[in-house]
């Protein structure tokens, strides 16, 4: 049994919601247990949940924007994300269709790279002993299916966490620097300014 990190694209919004509905109704196998699942599209370069279910908590809505599918979600969402994704991102071809096991880091990169404008993902935590169960769930669909092992993800994901937050101090840092350059420019124009009012007071006692 291995613990994955399953992310379903879908180029037509109306399946992805359609799928997103039987799977709040989905019935759990041993073959594939279905912990968490979000929704979520991307409009003009954001990462928005539209939905989101948890079969671990008492409530719908669960608690999974504080676990691993949370903080995927943030990542793609942020700076990283963006980097990440570049200026790629079409994912009508010949990926449709297609399921693929992925390494250290590829399950971010090749989420924010195929994950376009208008398009929308299903994230899934799952349980599988056999992949073949959600690969079937979803190919009735026009989709490409990203899989990773969980641990691996929450790796990369904590990974990604460390160098969003260098970049933004990096950037604070740059900040500060460029701030202490227009603070010297203008208090040496202010000193050079006063010296001329002095100068122009001075030249009237001669």
């Amino acid at each position: 049994m291995k613990q994955n990190i399953i992310v379903a694209l879908f180029n037509i919004s109306s399946e992805a919601y359609q799928a997103f509905s039987e799977l709040k109704a989905y019935s759990q196998t041993t073959d594939a247990l279905v912990a968490q699942a979000v929704l979520v599209k991307k409009e003009n370069g954001l990462i928005i949940p539209a939905e989101s279910t948890d079969f671990t908590a008492n409530t719908v809505e669960g608690t999974w924007t504080g676990g691993l599918i949370g903080s995927l979600v943030g990542i793609l969402g942020g700076p990283i994300g963006v980097l990440l994704g570049g200026a790629t991102g079409a994912l009508i071809g010949s990926d449709v269709g297609t399921a693929q096991t992925l390494g250290e880091a590829a399950l971010l990169e090749n989420t924010a790279k195929k994950l376009d404008n208008g398009s929308t993902a299903i994230i899934i935590l799952a349980q599988e002993s056999n992949e073949a169960v959600l690969d079937a769930f979803f190919h009735r669909f026009k989709t490409v299916i990203l899989r990773q092992d969980a641990a691996v993800a929450q790796q990369d994901v904590l990974a990604a966490i460390e160098a969003q937050e260098e970049v933004a101090r990096q950037a604070h840092e740059a900040w500060k620097k460029q701030r202490k350059a227009e603070r010297k420019e203008k208090v040496e124009a202010f000193k050079a300014d006063i010296k001329q009012k002095f100068d122009k007071l001075a030249a009237k006692l001669k």
